[in-house]
């Protein structure tokens, strides 16, 4: 186990260079410049004296190593649309991202996993069509679009729950309060994830249900319920979740459509405004976030089969 760990963590960091060295320089690549440097108010000295401050003026891949020698340091540089170093940003607006990811993940596990297990339970049945209807729509609809309907209804015409931000601006925190703003951006983040899960747990749970051990079990005179929460659950998740942990690090940093929709202040948010500014420091410390989010939870879900499965060794 120990040796597998190594060695996955030395190809996590492999991946993660490659993935900071391709942003790096497609963003270097990409035509314009920083929005704050092409506003016509500013003079040309002004402009030459700041990209010699921030090193903009140098050759790309002089930048790129200036860069990575300051990321190993623990820096990830300064912003100049927002005016701050990049990390405190991240670390300033990551909790409010990972109350929206972990929300949405809980959604997900919630209705998904059980909805899944019911339509299998009852394949063909109209229940199971009516979900998997329910599921194709999930995936079908769009984010953004299924936002701007559930803003409408529910904030616009019916006033139940309030369309953007985190927080009603003057008053104490609470937690109704929280929720209250919580509850749309997460029902529409989880949405299509929710579908997703479903999917792969009603066919997942029909793959295993016919099996030998299934129905040696069966044959022993085994209780349905036994049949299904002993040896029908814990191979019907493996897959699942392989699903749930790629689904995390998307729920988390692949929010910035749902977080600008809602104006919700997280990390997602922040990247569209560092996005349409050309601000490369914020862009890359966001794509350092989620790489490393994604490949800790690959790391996760490798070391969870295990515990699940004792038959899964890492040889």
């Amino acid at each position: 186990m120990l040796e597998y760990l190594t060695k996955q963590i030395f190809v996590s960091v492999v991946v993660l260079f490659l993935v900071m060295t391709t942003t790096f320089f497609l963003i270097k690549a990409a035509p314009g410049q920083l929005s704050i440097l092409a506003d016509p108010t500013l003079s040309p000295e002004v402009v030459a004296t700041v990209e010699r401050r921030f090193g903009l003026d140098r050759p790309p891949i002089e930048q790129y190593g200036l860069w990575m020698a300051n990321v190993v340091r623990g820096d990830l540089g300064f912003s100049l649309v927002y005016g701050r170093p990049v990390l405190p940003m991240i670390l300033d607006r990551l909790p409010a991202t990972l109350l929206l990811g972990f929300t949405a993940l809980l959604i997900t596990v919630v209705i998904g996993i059980p909805a899944g297990v019911i339509a299998a339970r009852w394949p063909n049945s109209p229940l199971d069509q009516a979900l998997s209807f329910l599921s194709v729509v999930g995936l079908a609809m769009p984010n953004f679009w299924l936002g701007i309907l559930l803003i409408i209804l529910f904030s616009v015409q019916l006033g139940w729950l309030p369309g953007s931000g985190m927080q009603t601006i003057g008053q104490p925190f609470s937690v109704l309060d929280r929720l209250s703003y919580l509850v749309l951006p997460a029902v529409v983040l989880a949405t299509s994830t929710t579908a997703e899960i479903m999917r792969y747990t009603r066919s997942s749970w029909l793959e295993v249900i016919h099996q030998d051990y299934v129905r040696s079990a069966r044959s022993k005179g085994l209780a349905e319920s036994a049949v299904h929460g002993k040896h029908i659950m814990k191979n019907a998740l493996i897959p699942v979740l392989t699903i749930l942990g790629l689904s995390l690090p998307r729920l988390i940093g692949g929010s910035a459509i749902i977080e600008s929709l809602f104006s919700w202040p997280g990390i997602g948010s922040m990247a569209v405004n560092a996005a349409v500014g050309r601000d490369a420091t914020v862009i890359l410390g966001t794509t350092i976030f989620v790489s490393v989010a994604v490949i800790a939870s690959n790391l996760i879900i490798d070391v969870t089969y295990g515990l699940i499965d004792p038959r899964i060794r890492y040889e």
